[in-house]
């Protein structure tokens, strides 16, 4: 379990809903999907310095982009089980180190880019390639929810990976 203090609103909360039973592990592992997870949820070393009894702090925002960068990538992980099944596990591997690169060159090229921003044009570029295969499935189009979740969060050529 997470104890987290949100700064903004001076306010303790408890996030159970993750993978997995140490916290800390958890978010080592989650870094390396999301690098933006570092900046949303900020460690605080206990006295003792047992991770066990590791504090984290955040805003309420940042909070609640957290949670969307989880349940959004839970979306991806079922949705790539279902390629997995309908292709391969190679194929859905590759999916993934595809919209890994168009990750980084969105970086190179637009470099005021936050991470949050680059998490999401990543779960984008992802959501993108897996809609174009399951499309032949009958499947709809992710993309359009995906939009419509983070529309509040990323600037409109963020949310729509269009920039001039």
């Amino acid at each position: 379990m997470f104890d987290i203090y949100l700064t903004d609103v001076q306010s303790h909360v408890q996030f159970k809903d993750y993978p997995g039973e140490h916290p800390v592990k958890f978010v080592l592992s989650f870094k390396k999907i999301f690098p933006s997870v570092m900046e949303l949820l900020l460690p605080v070393l206990p006295d003792d310095e047992n991770l066990d009894n590791m504090t984290w702090e955040s805003t309420n925002k940042d909070f609640e982009i957290f949670k969307k960068l989880l349940s959004g990538w839970g979306i991806i992980e079922l949705r790539l089980q279902a390629i997995r099944q309908f292709k391969n596990k190679d194929f859905a591997d590759q999916m993934v180190k595809k919209a890994q690169v168009k990750r980084k060159e969105f970086a190179k090229q637009h470099k005021l880019l936050t991470s949050v921003e680059l998490d999401y044009l990543f779960m984008h570029e992802i959501h993108g390639l897996i809609d174009a295969e399951l499309i032949d499935l009958g499947e709809k189009f992710y993309l359009p929810v995906l939009r419509d979740l983070w529309k509040n969060d990323v600037s409109s050529s963020v949310l729509n990976a269009k920039f001039s």
